[in-house]
């Protein structure tokens, strides 16, 4: 069963966003009660939806990794970021698991080439995923 990689160090990230097409980072503490509420649902759909090459999922504890959150501009917890080839495209911030759903399902279809509808991908950009700016 596939699942999400834990992320130690810069270098260790960088090496996963350049083997996959599409990798969303759950940006998470350890003293954070909604991430410990939303870890169930991201380890469901990581262990449910990685695809080797296409589509990866990892975990980044912010205290733990300081330069990264730094990096990526986290200031709340949890924060996912859906990126593509290393590009941050979208982010949900705080644990909206129907957000997080959608960005995966996105991924997912566009990571094994799938067309996307018109109206697929209207949704997709016009969704407010909890303020969160990409």
């Amino acid at each position: 069963m596939a699942k999400y990689t834990s992320i130690s160090s810069s270098s260790q990230l960088e090496d996963l966003l350049h083997s996959n097409e599409y990798t969303l980072i759950d940006f998470w503490a350890t003293w954070c009660p909604p991430c410990k509420a939303i870890a169930p649902i991201f380890e469901k759909l990581a262990a449910e939806n990685t695809a080797e090459k296409k589509l990866a999922f990892a975990k980044v504890d912010v205290d733990a990794t300081k330069d990264i959150a730094k990096e990526y501009k986290i200031s709340a917890m949890p924060t996912f970021l859906l990126l593509k080839n290393g590009v941050v495209i979208k982010a949900v911030r705080g644990a909206d698991a129907g957000a997080i759903k959608k960005l995966v399902g996105y991924a997912r279809k566009k990571g094994n080439g799938e067309q996307t509808t018109d109206a697929e991908e209207e949704e997709f950009s016009q969704i407010d995923f909890g303020g969160a700016t990409a």
